[in-house]
């Protein structure tokens, strides 16, 4: 559907999630905004944009939102359909969306080390395949740019990290439209029937808060994320403040916890807060190793927590 004049919403499907990719069709270039998984360029965004009268060679840029699979694993196949296609991403991401083998030991394997929580073999079996093969970056954002679509059309790239380094957003000031990838994730995840599903998933607590904190001075009346129902007008206010407050209440259980026990490492520091934070299935407790770590860090950053990394895994305990 076209969600502002010439921004096309084309829903797709990351397991039981919605994943909204967007397509903005100017008369000088069409700019595609992440590709998916793996299938997903053959599965959704080829045949959307065949009911538009284009094919793959009419897509010019692809924009890599941020590094994880659901957004860049289907690189490989556009470029396969379209070899002229420029695919560009985040500055800091770049490395990870070049190589699924960077991307799995930067991204999804990082916990595995120093927490003892890595993700079983059928999993990394799945992101594999659907990350694609290894694909070239063309060129680099760091924000502060802008991109010209057509003759009267400018739209802006901003540099809005926290879930990924190099996360980018793309900001149109005709419709005032702020598409922000997974730059913000409110309180949960839902799945298409409107239940709660995954937990946030935010890497970095202050570049995070900063994210939305910039996100909320652009003015928009219009934020369209890649999980999460467009939200408008006051919405965008409510939305923005429920991100914020996640991360505080975070902040606190974890203050909390650690204040109960003495003494506690990440994985059971998830097992007492998970539950307390959302109504996810607790299956995915895991998850929260992201959004955790990063408030962890950012208290062991002010101050507040320790962090005793000469044990295995490491164990946190309040100064």
């Amino acid at each position: 559907m076209e969600i502002a004049p010439n921004i096309h919403l084309i829903p797709a499907l990351v397991g039981t999630r919605p994943l909204q990719l967007f397509l903005l069709t100017g008369d000088q270039r069409t700019l595609l905004l992440d590709t998916g998984c793996a299938p997903d360029p053959e599965k959704y965004i080829f045949p959307y944009i065949k009911e538009l009268g284009l094919t793959p060679a009419d897509i010019d840029i692809a924009l890599i939102t941020h590094c994880d699979v659901d957004h860049c694993g289907g690189n490989s196949a556009l470029k396969r359909a379209n070899p002229d296609v420029l695919i560009t991403c985040g500055d800091a991401d770049r490395p990870l969306v070049e190589d699924p083998a960077v991307m799995w030991a930067r991204r999804y394997d990082k916990f595995t080390e120093p927490h003892g929580m890595g993700y079983p073999d059928p999993s990394k079996q799945w992101n594999m395949e659907n990350l694609g093969e290894a694909t070239s970056v063309d060129w680099t954002w760091r924000g502060d740019e802008s991109l010209r679509l057509g003759k009267d059309w400018l739209v802006e790239i901003h540099h809005v990290p926290g879930h990924s380094d190099g996360h980018l957003a793309v900001f149109d000031p005709k419709s005032r439209t702020i598409l922000s990838g997974d730059a913000v994730h409110g309180a949960v995840y839902l799945d298409v029937d409107g239940n709660p599903a995954l937990c946030p998933t935010y890497l970095d607590v202050d570049p995070y808060l900063e994210t939305i904190s910039y996100l909320r001075g652009l003015g928009a009346d219009q934020l369209a994320g890649c999980h999460w129902p467009v939200k408008r007008g006051a919405e965008i206010d409510a939305f923005l403040d429920e991100s914020e407050q996640f991360v505080e209440k975070a902040d606190l259980l974890l203050l909390a916890e650690l204040d109960r026990r003495g003494s506690a490492t990440l994985q059971e520091l998830i097992a007492s807060v998970g539950p307390q934070l959302g109504d996810w299935p607790r299956e995915v407790d895991h998850e929260l190793k992201y959004a955790i770590n990063g408030n962890i860090d950012h208290l062991v950053t002010e101050g507040r927590v320790v962090a005793e990394r000469s044990t295995y895994p490491v164990h946190y305990r309040l100064v």
